[in-house]
């Protein structure tokens, strides 16, 4: 068995060609995805926020602890811009905060101890205006107070201890307002965060849909416009799955990949970013802790591209044994199949399930072993980071932000080796849909000849055609034949003689290999190609309907009078049977006109042609596989719809072509008789004995040759 739903290239890497080709596809849309760029960036920062405003406000608001230092060294330590002075020169003081002294070695600091320029006990500042107005608070701690300055005074840390709670309180009340003015930073930051994140999934999903439907309508124009060969040897599963699936992976590029792959790379930088910003010491064994992430979400990513590929394969396969034993039910069941098929299925779907199973163990083990490392990270956090707050090389706030940023950097770790494998299988997809869209199969539509269908005369001349569906395999061989205006030309022959190649030939649905084909005394390629088609019509013996109503399905979308309409039924004689219908003309078919007879459709198709009124008209055995009403009917209607324009008949039942002016017999590709139907019958050539065929019943039937028609 073939399996044409089998994907082509199930996976492919990374290829520039094909994301220079989406983003030209994109390029009509650069506003939003800068747009969507804007959002992800203010999005990134307000992640990044989150714990910068939790370490500011442990160190600036929570432990609001300062220390002194010798104003001397302030421009030499570069800390006259944070610093407080308090008290009269040349004995004033320094106060700067405790965790901005981390950034200098401890040696440092322990020798600026040692000499007395840096204090050791811990100080609070006051601004003088809050103790202004709670003079019985002043009074208490006045005994206390250090230092005093214009703005600020200062008291030891240990002075709280003894203090009511209310009296802490008033003394600490600029730390109580700092901390709402955070929590509102905070919420505004989330709710940046918030608004960010939206417009950034929105926007490049939105991107991805409107990519989406440009390429769905680039694919099916460039389909509808494939000559017959190209369509004939593509499996309409695997057309459908490019148009559908194929370009939904594209959208999955966008909205799931794009999207979550930036965000979460730019988060992670930031993270780092922002690590080493806040503590370059604690940054750097935070980093070395995270080394083994990367080689694990390496080996993860290579791993899931192997398990993803068998899943493809074997989802593949499923469904091509699927298509093919659901459309052959009939066989399986007539020949009692049902359970070698079973046993079939059953194999492959447990080939699928294991597929599946190796996949999820992948992300089974991936996911528990991140957890993992990011536990380690925090540990190794904290154990250094206690460590270098004990020696006062961090602070408290900090330590807790890398703890919160650590928990950020490993969550988008999580998805990035699932986000590689729907880039590949995007990458795969959006290959197959170019490689596609680049194949031109077409008919030419070279021809500059623009007239209007009612201009044409109808004149038909074949000239030394020949023509293969196959190289070296002639169907038609030197054919020469004419059909004056409004003369109806019938073609007979056994089966695989050539007749309905020659109708195809006629409507451009191919192109002739040697000779020529005039329309009007004009080569058919001299023509606009929708030109020729809208002069030259067909109908097929399995005429296809749409899933439509019956008048869409007769006007196709020609801006048809009522009147005509109702005209064309009742020449054809379907208007008794349409009456008869809930809704009349409005009344909706099944795909393919399933819900209708053969000969109820084939009547539709007949009053399709006369609201169109081509002047060629071409009947592909239009009248076989009917019944004896039916084709009274039909034969009623073959001579409505023949009458007075060009046209040429192939039809199984020999009784209804007796009329023609002309009849066509071929054999093998080749024109071998032409004349009236009294006249071939005369000759006793192929065209009588396919009459004696038809309309004898002789005692010992001779040997097969064929079926009299195709």
């Amino acid at each position: 068995m073939i399996d044409h739903f089998q994907e082509d290239q199930i996976l492919s890497g990374y290829n520039p060609r094909i994301i220079r080709r989406l983003v030209r596809y994109a390029l009509p849309f650069r506003l939003w995805l800068l747009l969507a760029g804007v959002c992800l960036v203010f999005a990134t920062m307000g992640e990044m926020l989150i714990p910068v405003i939790i370490q500011q406000t442990i160190d600036r608001e929570v432990l609001d602890y300062w220390v002194r230092l010798d104003a001397d060294l302030l421009d030499e330590l570069d800390l006259r811009e944070e610093a407080h002075i308090l008290g009269d020169a040349p004995g004033a003081r320094a106060y700067i905060r405790e965790y901005r002294l981390d950034r200098f070695p401890r040696v440092l600091r322990e020798d600026l101890r040692s000499r007395g320029q840096l204090g050791e006990i811990h100080y609070i500042l006051v601004r003088r205006e809050v103790l202004e107005d709670n003079r019985e608070v002043e009074r208490r701690i006045a005994p206390e107070v250090t230092e005093r300055g214009e703005i600020y005074l200062s008291l030891p840390r240990s002075v709280l201890d003894d203090l009511t709670r209310q009296e802490r309180r008033i003394l600490r009340s600029d730390n109580v307002r700092g901390l709402r003015t955070n929590a509102f930073r905070f919420f505004v930051v989330l709710c940046t965060i918030l608004v960010g994140g939206f417009g950034q999934v929105y926007l490049t999903a939105w991107v991805g849909q409107s990519v989406m439907k440009r390429l769905r309508l680039d694919l099916f124009d460039h389909t509808m416009r494939q000559h017959l060969g190209y369509l004939g040897n593509q499996p309409v599963g695997r057309l459908v799955t490019r148009v559908t699936n194929d370009v939904e992976t594209i959208n999955e590029l966008f909205a799931s990949v794009l999207a979550e792959l930036a965000r979460n790379v730019s988060l992670m930088i930031a993270v780092v970013i922002t690590m080493v910003t806040l503590n370059a010491r604690l940054a750097a064994i935070v980093l070395v802790s995270m080394l083994p992430v990367i080689l694990v979400t390496n080996s993860i990513r290579k791993r899931a591209r192997t398990v993803y590929r068998s899943v493809r394969h074997a989802v593949s396969g499923l469904n091509a044994y699927l298509s093919e034993y659901i459309s052959g039910m009939e066989v399986v069941q007539m020949f009692v199949q049902q359970g070698r098929s079973r046993h079939e299925f059953a194999r492959r779907n447990d080939n699928l399930m294991q597929a599946n199973l190796s996949e999820m163990y992948i992300f089974a083990v991936f996911r528990p072993l991140v957890d993992l490392l990011a536990s380690i990270s925090t540990a190794v956090v904290i154990f250094f980071g206690a460590i270098l707050l004990n020696i006062e090389l961090v602070s408290l706030g900090v330590l807790i932000a890398f703890i919160n940023l650590i928990r950020r950097f490993y969550m988008p770790v999580m998805s990035i080796s699932e986000q590689f494998t729907v880039l590949q299988s995007a990458m795969a997809g959006s290959e197959r849909v170019f490689e596609m869209l680049d194949r031109n199969e077409r008919i030419s539509d070279e021809g500059t000849l623009s007239i209007p269908p009612e201009s044409l005369r109808g004149a038909i001349q074949f000239r030394n055609v020949w023509f293969s569906y196959k190289p070296e395999e002639p169907v038609l061989k030197d054919l020469s034949f004419s059909a004056d205006p409004g003369e109806l030309v019938a073609i007979v022959g056994y089966t695989g003689s050539g007749k309905t190649t020659v109708i195809n030939l006629l409507t451009r649905l191919w192109d002739v290999e040697e000779g020529s084909i005039l329309l009007d005394g004009r080569d058919l390629k001299e023509y606009v190609l929708n030109d020729l088609r809208r002069g030259v019509q067909q109908i097929q013996q399995d005429v296809f309907l749409f899933d439509d109503t019956i008048r869409n399905n007769i006007t196709l979308g020609k801006d048809v009078p009522e009147s005509v309409l109702l005209e064309a039924c009742e020449t054809v004689q379907v208007a008794p049977f349409i009456r008869t219908l809930p809704d009349g003309l409005d009344t909706r078919l099944e795909e393919r006109g399933t819900n209708l007879s053969t000969g109820q459709r084939q009547l539709i198709a007949f009053a399709r042609v006369l609201v169109h009124d081509p002047p060629v008209l071409v009947l592909d055995e239009a009248t076989s596989s009917i019944d004896s009403e039916t084709e009274r009917h039909l034969q009623h209607a073959v001579e409505a719809v023949t009458r007075g324009r060009t046209s040429l008949v192939v039809a199984h039942r020999l009784s209804t072509i007796q009329h023609a002016q002309k009849i066509l017999v071929l054999s093998h590709g080749e024109l071998v008789e032409s004349g009236t139907h009294g006249q071939l019958l005369r000759e006793q050539g192929l065209y009588a004995t396919l009459y004696h065929l038809q309309y004898e019943q002789p005692k010992s039937p001779p040997p097969r040759q064929g079926n009299p028609g195709d």
